[in-house]
C-alpha cells in the first residue's frame, strides 16, 4: 500500500499479490471436498485398497515433516493428492515412530509403503488445516455459562476487554452488573523491592519464622494488593494472571516467562 495525499492507494503489485493469493486459496478450497469424495469412494469399494494405496505412495504425493501436536515431534509422512492433505501417518525413517525400527540397510523405496505408528493427536492434524469450524477469531460469550452462546468481535475490541475489563456482560441476564477486572486491574503490585520483600516474608511463614498477623501488620499499607491477605501464600492479586500455553517453547517460553514473571508479576505460568 502507498499513501498518497494521506489515503491509502492499491499499488498494481499488491493488486497482484493478493489476486494470486485469493485465487490460490480459492482453487484449494474448492479441490478439499473433490479429493475427500475421492477417498470415500475407496471407502465403498470404488478402488481396491491396493489402487488407492499406490497413488498415496508414490514419492511426489508424500511430504516427510513433523507433527507439532505436541513436544513429542513425531516424524510424519504426509500423503498430499491434488495439492490436498489427504492422510497423515508415521515417518518409517523416525525412531518415534517404528519399534522396532528398520534395519539401518533397509532400501528408502521399501520403506515408502509402511506407515509408522501415529496417534489420534497427530491425526487431527488435517482437521486444524481444513476444519470449517475451526476458530479462526475471538469470540465472546453472550448467554449465560455452559449455555453455548457466543458471537464473533474484533481482535482488538477483544484485547481492549482483556486490559481494561469492565462491565463485560450488561447484556447477558444475572450479570448486569458484573465488573470484570482486567489486567490493568491485576497488575497491582509493582514496586519491585517491595515483590522481593513480601516474598521473602512469605518464606518465612511456610517456615514458621512468621505469623500471618505480624504479616499483615508489616503491610497494612498495602493490603489491598494480595488477593487474599489471610492466605499470603497465595500472593499478589498479578497472580491472578495466567499464562496457559500450548506448544511454546525455546525462545517464545523465556520471552513469555520474562514478561509474565519479571514484567507482570505473575508466578503462574503453565505449559502443554
Amino acid at each position: 500500500m502507498t499513501k498518497k495525499n494521506g489515503s491509502s492507494a492499491l499499488t498494481r503489485r499488491d493488486f497482484l499479490k493478493a489476486g494470486v493469493f485469493l485465487g490460490s486459496t480459492t482453487l484449494l478450497v474448492s479441490q478439499v471436498p473433490q479429493v475427500m469424495g475421492r477417498m470415500r469412494s475407496w471407502d465403498r469399494g470404488g478402488h481396491t485398497v491396493g489402487d488407492a494405496y499406490e497413488e498415496l505412495t508414490r514419492a511426489e504425493n508424500i511430504l516427510y515433516t513433523a507433527c507439532l501436536g505436541c513436544h513429542t515431534s513425531c516424524g510424519a509422512k504426509a500423503r498430499i493428492l491434488d495439492g490436498v492433505l489427504a492422510k497423515l501417518d508415521g515417518n518409517p525413517y523416525s525412531a518415534h515412530n517404528m519399534l522396532p525400527q528398520p534395519p539401518y540397510e533397509t532400501p528408502p523405496w521399501d520403506l515408502t509403503r509402511i506407515d509408522g505408528k501415529f496417534c489420534p493427536k497427530g491425526q487431527t492434524m488435517i482437521q486444524t488445516v481444513y476444519d470449517p469450524y475451526r476458530i479462526r477469531t475471538a469470540l465472546k460469550r453472550t448467554g449465560k455459562r455452559g449455555e453455548g452462546k457466543w458471537v464473533t468481535i474484533p481482535f482488538q475490541q477483544a484485547i481492549d476487554e482483556m486490559v481494561n475489563g469492565g462491565y463485560l456482560f450488561k447484556d447477558v441476564p444475572g450479570e448486569e452488573k458484573r465488573y470484570v477486572e482486567g489486567l490493568k486491574d491485576l497488575w497491582k503490585l509493582r514496586d519491585p523491592e517491595l515483590a522481593k520483600n513480601i516474598t521473602a516474608d512469605v518464606k518465612a511463614i511456610v517456615k514458621k519464622q512468621m505469623t500471618v498477623a505480624e504479616f499483615k501488620e508489616k503491610y497494612k499499607d498495602n493490603l489491598d494488593l494480595f488477593i487474599d491477605p489471610d492466605h499470603p501464600d497465595l500472593g499478589p492479586k498479578n497472580n491472578q494472571m495466567v499464562f496457559m500455553g500450548g506448544r511454546i517453547q525455546y525462545g517464545r517460553e523465556a520471552f513469555v516467562k520474562r514478561w509474565l514473571n519479571g514484567g507482570f508479576g505473575s508466578i503462574n505460568y503453565h505449559n502443554h
